[in-house]
């Protein structure tokens, strides 16, 4: 039969179905544990009586020099055991990890006060032979514990580290439905976000329609469509593929290598920078532009532009047609006089509140187009964190219960937290 636990009572489970062995594991470990606290207590304690026992030996005995020296030693080793020992403490958790520095500890401990018995030895025999080799004994026995307690710890007490691993496996599987749960969050808040975002879209659209359904505006756009047909024949007509080269005409004439008058050289600056605004500033056939087409012709017959031969020719025959050809005419009358409607559109101030209202609502909604854009972005990724976090706790959850399975011997099915 298979039980049926949840996660946050599986450690409870685990320890009902452990029952005697947990315990058994556990009553070793603290009395293991004990014994090594009661061996460094002991041998704290016999060096204190070794070092009364020598100091008074050191007063009585001062005509015998052989026992003198040997007393010298015993007061020197029962002071240096006493100082190793300071750093010895039991720890209070008593995990697989205190456990194996614990260990270390008493090995290490045993270690050293051996060596030093059997350095001071030598000058201490052949007096204190019992007391050595009670200290002896001492010694011997934290050697033993420290054995002892790394063999609990390859043995039984694997078991007590298993259920170590199984809570640090809980604690991570909590972190990650945490972290889940704050992906819920973040998910549904963008969601919510994103319908905020799609109400206005649709409010500011509904106010651009109202307002574009006015007979002004109508006009209004009617005539501004038509300015940007205009520019954008003027562009694909007069100025296609001449903006590298009017750059590269300001850049030679100002370090001197192709000198221009400085009206040519400023009307050259304005067409770079507003083509269309400078060209509607023309007077008739547009003298400012002949004069910048001139002077870009003659540059670059003179060679100082660099350009490639065929490159050259286009920027020439261009410059033949804007100059002798008046092939703009038609655009500038045509742009002058749109431009002079518009100019008497705006020039009524509903109008120009009206297309205000409009530029700000477009204004408005590209910046909320932005902003959903960048809503479904971050909405992806809350949405594939989600499901990583989904991902992460159904594999943790399968790891647990299958250590769960073989460390209890038992069949379960572990239900989410």
């Amino acid at each position: 039969m298979t039980d049926q636990v949840a996660v946050t009572k599986l450690q409870d489970w685990l320890r009902d179905t452990l029952g005697s062995s947990l315990s058994q594991a556990e009553r070793e470990r603290d009395k293991l544990v004990s014994e090594i606290n009661r061996g460094v207590d002991s041998l704290r304690s016999f060096c204190d009586q070794l070092t009364r026992k020598a100091e008074q030996d050191l007063e009585t005995k001062r005509d015998n020099r052989a026992q003198y020296r040997a007393s010298k030693a015993v007061a020197r080793l029962t002071s240096i055991i006493p100082d190793m020992c300071k750093d010895f403490n039991i720890p209070t958790l008593k995990d697989s990890t205190n456990l194996r520095n614990l260990q270390r500890d008493t090995s290490k401990l045993a270690t050293e006060a051996a060596r030093s018995r059997e350095e001071w030895l030598r000058q201490i025999r052949p007096y204190y032979i019992l007391d050595m080799m009670t200290l002896g004994g001492n010694i011997d026995k934290l050697r033993r514990l420290g054995d002892e307690l790394h063999n609990f710890l390859m043995g039984r007490g694997a078991l007590l580290r298993s259920l170590e691993d199984v809570n640090e496996k809980i604690d991570s599987l909590n972190r990650m439905k945490a972290a889940e749960e704050q992906a819920v969050s973040q998910r549904t808040s963008l969601e919510e976000k994103l319908k905020e975002t799609g109400r206005l879209d649709e409010s500011l659209r509904l106010q651009a329609e109202n307002i574009r359904g006015n007979p002004k505006v109508a006009r209004y756009l009617k005539i501004d469509s038509e300015l940007r047909r205009l520019r954008g024949e003027l562009i694909r007509t007069g100025f296609s593929r001449l903006g590298r080269p009017l750059k590269k005409l300001i850049s030679i004439s100002e370090r001197g290598d192709y000198p221009l008058p400085v009206e040519v050289r400023e009307s050259v600056k304005e067409y770079t920078k507003k083509p269309f605004t400078t060209f509607l500033a023309e007077n008739d056939e547009y003298p400012r532009l002949k004069s910048v087409m001139s002077a870009l012709s003659g540059a670059v017959s003179s060679g100082k532009l660099a350009l490639k031969q065929r490159e050259a020719k286009k920027v020439i025959e261009r410059s033949e047609q804007v100059t002798s050809g008046n092939s703009l005419l038609d655009i500038h009358e045509s742009a002058r006089k749109a431009k002079l409607t518009y100019d008497e559109i705006l020039s009524d101030q509903e109008t120009k509140s009206l297309v205000q209202q409009l530029t700000d609502l477009r204004k408005r909604g590209k910046e909320n187009r932005a902003s959903q854009d960048e809503l479904k972005t971050e909405l992806v990724r809350a949405i594939e964190n989600e499901k990583h976090s989904g991902e992460q706790i159904n594999s943790l959850l399968r790891e647990i219960e299958n250590f769960a399975r073989k460390l209890s011997g038992a069949d379960l099915k572990l239900q989410p937290p």
